[in-house]
């Protein structure tokens, strides 16, 4: 069956109730046509919702994946480049209630505990002494901190400080390709992290001061405190609001881009500095004068619901954001097709084929897999 790992993740999402509508309708839609998708739905309803959440709270997803994975592909004789494509459902699919459909009577072999300790890939919280903290990619993680409980709730990071001794250092949450992550900061101010970003942030903020530094990309909905105004330092760029929400695009070193949603921005480089409207952003580039435009919020913002649009995107600045979803990286055969520009459209919940057969149906690039790893030509 085509699509088969797609298709069980559809099913999962509506076996844990977190299909959305259009993901329901889709899903009908292939159970009305496919036997064999029916007989999947029948045999993932018979693992308990309730079961498998409580076994997802103890077990790392990215880490389980290649345990689970060798099992199934070597059931099924199929070949597939597994963390390349798969998405975040797909995992939850895969390690929740693969451990209890697709490898009958092996479950032994997925403790939790060996999971845990093969962990790779996973975000990590670097406090201000140096230690270093593996965050789970999903479920609750309670950390007990000398002065400060850290609760990171199925990539939900939030802070409890005790007192102010010691909470002011400055930590670092580091997120990596594939996942995405949310810091609620003391203050109350709301922060979404894309895929291969970065934040160093307080867990209390001092005095009258409200700073973080970021790199690559982040969704900010700053609490209001006229009192205390909030920085954001990213890269070249300094950005002082009041309370507010806008995003900022830092990936790249030199070129950063905030745009703002709603409430007021001013953005400083050096010494030029704009005052934003809602509906505009601001272009810090090296050795460039400050640019403000418009801009298409349903394509900047697109990313928070899991989805990238690419209006005359070149290849390379596509393969820039495979990497970042899918920890894929991408060779380029030639310079005439690095050069190519595309449209289309990523989504980072469903599977990575899918993306490069819709541009390879357009005719002027080929992508293809080569001893697992991607080509363009």
């Amino acid at each position: 069956m085509e699509n088969e790992l797609y298709i069980r993740e559809l099913i999962i999402k509506e076996h844990f109730g977190i299909i959305s509508e259009e993901e329901q309708l889709e899903l009908d839609g292939i159970l009305a046509t496919s036997e064999e998708a029916r007989k999947i739905r029948e045999e993932v309803q018979q693992v308990p919702a309730d079961d498998a959440r409580e076994y997802l709270e103890n077990v790392n997803l990215r880490a389980g994946l290649d345990n689970v994975y060798e099992r199934y592909n070597a059931q099924r004789a199929r070949r597939r480049n597994r963390t390349r494509w798969v998405s975040a459902a797909a995992l939850l699919a895969a390690v929740a209630v693969g451990a209890y459909i697709w490898m009958p009577g092996k479950k032994a072999n997925l403790q939790p505990q060996q999971i845990a300790q093969a962990a790779e890939g996973s975000a990590t919280l670097q406090l201000a002494n140096g230690q270093v903290i593996t965050m789970s990619d999903s479920g609750q993680q309670n950390i007990n901190l000398q002065n400060t409980n850290v609760q990171n709730n199925n990539r939900v990071l939030k802070f409890d400080v005790q007192d102010n001794e010691g909470a002011t250092g400055w930590n670092t949450l580091t997120v990596p390709p594939t996942l995405d992550y949310q810091v609620v900061l003391s203050d109350g101010t709301q922060v979404w992290l894309n895929s291969t970003s970065k934040i160093r942030f307080p867990f209390k903020f001092p005095g009258n001061q409200r700073e973080v530094f970021i790199e690559g990309e982040a969704y900010f909905t700053v609490k209001q405190d006229a009192a205390r105004p909030f920085i954001v330092h990213a890269g070249q760029a300094d950005i002082q609001v009041l309370g507010t929400s806008f995003n900022v695009n830092a990936y790249r070193a030199t070129q950063v881009i905030t745009s703002l949603v709603q409430g007021k921005v001013a953005v400083q480089s050096g010494s030029g500095k704009l005052l934003l409207d809602p509906g505009k952003e601001v272009v810090v580039a090296t050795g460039e004068p400050l640019v403000m435009r418009d801009f298409d919020q349903q394509t900047t913002l697109a990313w928070r619901q899991g989805e990238h649009y690419f209006r005359d995107a070149s290849i390379r600045e596509i393969g820039e954001m495979m990497s970042r979803w899918y920890d894929v990286d991408l060779v380029i055969d030639n310079p005439e097709a690095g050069n190519m520009r595309l449209r289309g459209k990523l989504y980072r919940h469903r599977p990575l084929q899918n993306f490069l057969d819709q541009l390879n149906s357009l005719g002027l690039v080929q992508f293809y897999w080569k001893n697992n790893v991607l080509h363009c030509k």
